[in-house]
């Protein structure tokens, strides 16, 4: 029953949404989220507006994970980000490795997650299934732990209405940061684990669950997602 439960739901989860990017309150950037019934979620994000004329931005991130545990199979990413042009994957072998390259292998646990993965779980899960659980964690060849903190249950503002959201920090753990593969990485991987930032999320209690708004907050400036209706 419970793997049942878990297919109908991701079946249900199967279509897009789509994310307007704030920065400082000036639109920034669309995000489009696809998750399928299969156990692939999906990011194309494109910047837009004065930020698309400053930096133009098109990235795409394509993860693979188990229905149940979403724990991660395989990633990949494409990004043209302003001059920067960079393209990665990865796929988990049967003998628990990440394999990026005949070179590079990384030891993972069974229930690892990576970031995309932990936001597919956080649209699946109750509050009561993740809150202060820590999870095995990788990240782009570093290793560590992450984690959903409920902090309340609110009322958010969607459209002309209210939703209730369960409002969660997540908190990213990388026991050994310096073991990232790429010098340098596309800004969202990069910025999403760096120390002091704050992640905030208002995932929606009614399923089919959505992540109804999203924030980090970095030294600089804070980014905003909010669900279009």
């Amino acid at each position: 029953m419970k793997i049942l439960s878990g297919t109908l739901l991701l079946i249900a989860l199967c279509q897009g949404q789509s994310y307007s990017i704030t920065i400082m309150g000036m639109h920034a950037a669309q995000v489009e989220q696809t998750i399928h019934d299969s156990g692939r979620i999906e990011y194309k994000t494109k910047n837009q507006g004065l930020f698309d004329i400053i930096w133009p931005t098109k990235n795409t991130y394509e993860t693979t994970f188990d229905s149940i545990s979403f724990a991660v199979k395989s990633w990949k990413k494409n990004i043209e980000q302003g001059e920067f042009t960079q393209e990665s994957s990865a796929k988990k072998d049967s003998h628990g490795f990440l394999v990026y390259d005949e070179k590079t292998k990384i030891k993972i646990k069974e229930s690892t997650q990576t970031i995309f993965t932990a936001l597919a779980m956080v649209q699946f899960k109750d509050s009561e299934e993740l809150d202060t659980k820590w999870f095995p964690f990788e990240h782009e060849g570093a290793t560590g732990e992450i984690r959903f903190n409920w902090a309340d249950s609110s009322n958010i503002w969607v459209g002309e209405d209210s939703l209730m959201c369960d409002h969660y920090r997540m908190d990213v753990d990388l026991s050994n940061a310096s073991e990232v593969l790429a010098e340098e990485s596309d800004y969202f991987l990069n910025e999403i684990v760096s120390d002091g930032v704050v992640r905030e999320l208002w995932v929606s209690r009614i399923h089919p669950k959505r992540i109804i708004i999203a924030t980090f907050k970095t030294a600089w400036f804070p980014v905003t997602a909010t669900r279009n209706e």
